[in-house]
């Protein structure tokens, strides 16, 4: 038999280490972050298998919205939203030809292209009426590159402390921005400028891509707060064709 608690002299409460101090010492806080959010996913994914498809409260779809809740609008992600949806699964739980306007804010970079985001975009057009308005941000590929050619990232430091006054690198050189918005802790898994977010788009089903500003959505929709992100971002709108049920690249 194995030795118990008493064998090795110790009180049997002081042998037994809870169950949350074990997992802390067996996973690094990256691992147990990222498990967490595969429960989440799973949890999301669970419901919409439930339920099936259904009708949304109304025609308009905020995903990935995190604590960003817009009214008048759907506000989606993986948990503590109106509807919780796993984006990476390839499957959205509603039914076709029900949004009008579909907006996703820093979302898009978190998702593997080929294997979450196209998927995603292609269901994003099923669930989208004809005609229906795209309107995307993220991380601008050549304002960070162009950014470490001219002042090594020293403009986008100064950007983020503006908006993040608590921001550091921690006397790291200002370089590491570059990595900072390319890799965010491992979260990102891709940036784009606007010729490969419009050929993702175009490929995906969607057409007439147009860079535009931030000052151009908050124009169209000014019920989103201000992100005041423009210098470090891409911003795109793309419409979902008329004949909304054509073929769609693979």
């Amino acid at each position: 038999m194995p030795p118990s608690a008493c064998d090795s002299g110790r009180p049997v409460a002081e042998a037994a280490m809870p169950r949350q101090e074990m997992i802390n010492a067996m996973l690094s806080p990256r691992t147990r972050s990222l498990v967490l959010f595969d429960l989440r996913r799973l949890q999301a994914r669970w419901s919409h298998f439930r339920w099936g498809k259904i009708q949304p409260s109304c025609d308009r779809l905020h995903f990935g919205c995190g604590t960003r809740r817009v009214a008048g609008w759907v506000n989606v992600d993986v948990a503590r939203s109106d509807y919780n949806v796993d984006l990476a699964s390839g499957s959205l739980p509603w039914r076709d030809d029900v949004f009008s306007a579909i907006v996703a804010q820093q979302v898009i970079e978190h998702l593997d292209l080929q294997k979450e985001l196209l998927p995603l975009l292609r269901e994003l057009r099923r669930v989208a009426k004809p005609g229906a308005e795209l309107w995307l941000s993220c991380p601008d590929m050549e304002k960070v590159c162009r950014s470490y050619l001219e002042c090594r990232g020293a403009d986008l430091l100064e950007d983020r402390q503006a908006r993040w006054p608590d921001f550091s690198l921690h006397n790291t050189p200002t370089q590491h921005m570059i990595n900072v918005l390319f890799h965010q802790g491992g979260q990102h898994k891709n940036l784009f400028d606007f010729d490969l977010l419009r050929w993702t788009l175009e490929t995906a089903g969607f057409c007439e891509c147009r860079r535009v500003s931030e000052a151009n959505f908050l124009r169209r929709f000014p019920e989103f707060p201000p992100r005041n992100d423009d210098s470090v971002s891409l911003y795109v709108s793309a419409v979902v064709p008329q004949d909304n049920h054509g073929a769609v690249s693979i």
